[in-house]
């Protein structure tokens, strides 16, 4: 399992002002630039990706409609996340299926797509359905987080995510409940098969993160002989 960390910067000093020796820990960053104004997204880029070189990275455009900062148009949302990966070639792109379905085949050219869907509500009742039409689509990796309300909400999603990674051994998942009671999902990523787990250095970008320095101190109790 990687430790995915998000940097969120608000303008280029703050992206320039980023202390790399915080994320030695992470193993992928996570450039959430939904953060910054929708102008200032390819300003900021050269600064993020010089200052990551050499590092696994992940780009998100996360839209308000899935938790983010965002009001982007389906238009402005495709433009701005092809322009980036042409351009930066990050290791992963974040691509929004429910929310931008329609543009979906205008991403095809793009090998290293995380699927994502985000729900800050609930844990739907189709959530079965949802796994396996990502799923049918053979992303890079498929990526789902929800809100969890209860216990059965968290173990749901973690037997789901079994399932189907059982089912579908050569398809990466992550899947993730959000909130206090999802954490455990945070730390079970391996049992459950997600190969990907978030955790926080400074600002969490979800409820529920664990910090890093705790996320790694778990890791090194759970990987004990």
């Amino acid at each position: 399992m990687k430790l995915v960390v998000s940097i969120m910067p608000r303008s280029l000093e703050e992206a320039k002002a980023i202390d790399l020796s915080r994320y030695d820990d992470a193993d992928i960053i996570e450039w959430r630039a939904d953060f910054l104004p929708k102008e200032s997204i390819l300003n900021v880029a050269p600064a993020i990706f010089e200052k990551f070189a050499g590092r696994e990275l992940l780009f998100t455009l996360r839209s308000r409609q899935e938790g983010g900062e965002l009001d982007l148009s389906d238009d402005e949302y495709v433009a701005l996340i092809k322009e980036v990966a042409r351009f930066y070639q990050p290791d992963y792109v974040d691509f929004e299926y429910y929310s931008h379905k329609d543009k979906f085949e205008e991403m095809l050219d793009f090998p290293n797509l995380v699927l994502s869907y985000h729900n800050f509500e609930e844990t739907p009742e189709n959530m079965m359905e949802i796994l396996s039409e990502l799923t049918s689509l053979t992303p890079k990796v498929v990526k789902v987080s929800v809100m969890a309300h209860n216990e059965q909400d968290v173990l749901d999603l973690m037997n789901y995510t079994r399932g189907f990674k059982t089912l579908n051994p050569e398809q990466d998942f992550v899947t993730i409940s959000m909130g206090k009671v999802g954490k455990i999902s945070r730390i079970a990523a391996d049992l459950t098969g997600s190969i990907w787990s978030f955790a926080s250095q400074e600002v969490p970008s979800a409820p529920g993160q664990i910090s890093l320095a705790n996320m790694k101190k778990i890791q090194e109790i759970l990987n004990e002989n």
